[in-house]
């Protein structure tokens, strides 16, 4: 987004974007505990940020990839722990009842993960030429949270460590390891604030609902 500090820290209808999205985390009682990757000059910024926060919280140090940073906070939990949710800390407009339904998945089926049903078309795309048509039924784009039964996400994190095997989500990475992955429906509101336009569409719908306003936040 060109900004000078990480875009999860930048100030949105007056509150870091991360405050948002930890804060809805609060509203969910299954949840006992966060884990929050960070870079170490910005842990002391984290740590006063998650201060005012009542569930317990961990910081682990920031990987160079996503996968790395995901193993880090990994590494923090204890061994009791019985199911492990990532989400992204640019994704504020997730809500309680969708974080549920993914840990209610993962309950009964080991690993799942919140994906979109794609809307349009999609087409596959080579130097700018259409290759083919792929069915949109099967198309979903995937959200986070994404997760596992602890077991199976170490097993998953394991494999992928002995094989120096990098992906771009942990869904991939169950997927690879041989573990079945399930989705559950998520929302058009839950996407990932990447660009300046992401920004501000999201600082608008932040802002109008702490001015009393009302968006809605569920579409399935």
């Amino acid at each position: 987004m060109g900004e000078k500090i990480p875009k999860q820290f930048l100030e949105i209808a007056g509150k870091p974007l991360i405050a948002h999205t930890l804060s809805v985390f609060e509203q969910v009682d299954e949840i006992d505990l966060l884990v929050v990757p960070v870079l170490s000059e910005w842990k002391e910024t984290l740590k006063d940020l998650l201060n005012g926060f009542s569930k317990p919280y961990l910081l682990a140090s920031g990987g160079e990839t996503r996968q790395a940073s995901v193993a880090n906070g990994f590494s923090l939990l204890p061994e009791d722990t019985e199911i492990v949710l990532v989400h992204d800390a640019c994704r504020p407009f997730i809500t309680p009842e969708l974080t549920r339904q993914v840990i209610s998945k993962i309950k009964e089926k080991g690993a799942a993960l919140a994906a979109l049903p794609a809307r349009d078309t999609v087409k596959e795309v080579e130097e700018k030429r259409v290759v083919r048509t792929l069915p949109r039924e099967r198309i979903f784009l995937a959200h986070t949270p994404q997760g596992a039964q602890y077991f199976l996400f170490k097993r998953a994190l394991t494999y992928s460590q002995e094989r120096n095997l990098v992906f771009t989500d942990e869904a991939a990475l169950f997927e690879a390891a041989g573990i079945e992955v399930y989705v559950v429906p998520s929302s058009p509101l839950n996407f990932k604030i990447t660009t300046k336009e992401d920004f501000e569409l999201a600082k608008c719908l932040l802002e109008r609902n702490l001015n009393g306003g009302h968006y809605e936040s569920n579409f399935f």
